[in-house]
C-alpha cells in the first residue's frame, strides 16, 4: 500500500482529524437536550458538517497564504531571537579556526593553507570537511592543490592532496592539462578567486611564492 505523503498527513490528515472531532463534539453538545429522534438525528448532522465542512473548506482555500504568513511571521522575530542569543556566546572562541576533521592532514593547517581553503569552499569547489564538492572535477582539483602549494610552500603536495582527497592521479591530470596548452572549466574563476584572497590578505600577497605563482599562471 503506498504510504500518504508526510506533508499531507502533517498539514490536512492530522488537522482534519482534530477538527473533525471536534465538530461532532459540537454536534453532541447542540442536541444533547434534545429528545432523541429522527429530527434530532437529522440536526446533528447538520451541525456536525456545518462546523466541519465550512471551516475545512476555508482552509483548503487558503491554506498557502496561512502557511506562507507562518514562515514570514516566523522570519521577522528570527534576528530578535538572534541578537539575545548572540549575547550569550563566548567570545574568547572568535577568531580562532573552524574545527577540522580528524584526517585533516597537518601540512595544510597552515593560516594561509586554511585562508585559501575557506575561500575555495565558500565559493563551492569544497564541501565543510574541505573535500571536492560533488561537480568539481579532478582536474580542477590538481590545479588547485598546485597553486595552494605554490603559494603556501607545500612540500609533497600531491601525497598530501590526493591522499585526502581520495585522488591519487592529481600529478598526472595536471601534466595532461599541461600538454594541452587549454584552460580547463573555471580556471579563470579559480585563478580569480585566489588573487582576491591573497590581496584581501597583506601577508600572503606580499610574498615571494605568491608572486611567482601569480606570474606563472598570468603568462
Amino acid at each position: 500500500m503506498k504510504k500518504l505523503p508526510e506533508d499531507f498527513k502533517m498539514n490536512i490528515l492530522l488537522p482534519g482529524t482534530v477538527w473533525l472531532l471536534v465538530s461532532v463534539l459540537a454536534g453532541c453538545i447542540v442536541v444533547s437536550r434534545v429528545e432523541t429522534n429522527a429530527i434530532t438525528v437529522i440536526l446533528f448532522v447538520v451541525v456536525t458538517l456545518v462546523v466541519f465542512v465550512v471551516p475545512i473548506a476555508v482552509y483548503m482555500e487558503y491554506r498557502q497564504q496561512i502557511e506562507k504568513w507562518f514562515s514570514r511571521h516566523n522570519r521577522n522575530n528570527t534576528p530578535a531571537v538572534g541578537i539575545r542569543r548572540a549575547t550569550t556566546i563566548d567570545t574568547s572562541t572568535i577568531g580562532q579556526p573552524n574545527v577540522l576533521p580528524p584526517d585533516f592532514p597537518d601540512a595544510l593547517k597552515g593560516w594561509k593553507t586554511l585562508a585559501l581553503l575557506d575561500a575555495l569552499r565558500r565559493e563551492g569547489f569544497l564541501d565543510g570537511e574541505y573535500r571536492p564538492c560533488k561537480g568539481c572535477n579532478a582536474t580542477q582539483m590538481a590545479f588547485i592543490a598546485d597553486s595552494i602549494a605554490a603559494i603556501c610552500n607545500i612540500s609533497y603536495q600531491w601525497r598530501t592532496f590526493g591522499n585526502y582527497w581520495h585522488l591519487p592521479n592529481l600529478r598526472q591530470l595536471l601534466g595532461a592539462k599541461d600538454r594541452r596548452g587549454s584552460k580547463m572549466e573555471k580556471e579563470d574563476i579559480i585563478i580569480d578567486l585566489f588573487r582576491r584572497t591573497a590581496e584581501a590578505d597583506g601577508e600572503i600577497c606580499g610574498t615571494d611564492a605568491y608572486r611567482r605563482w601569480l606570474k606563472s599562471v598570468q603568462g
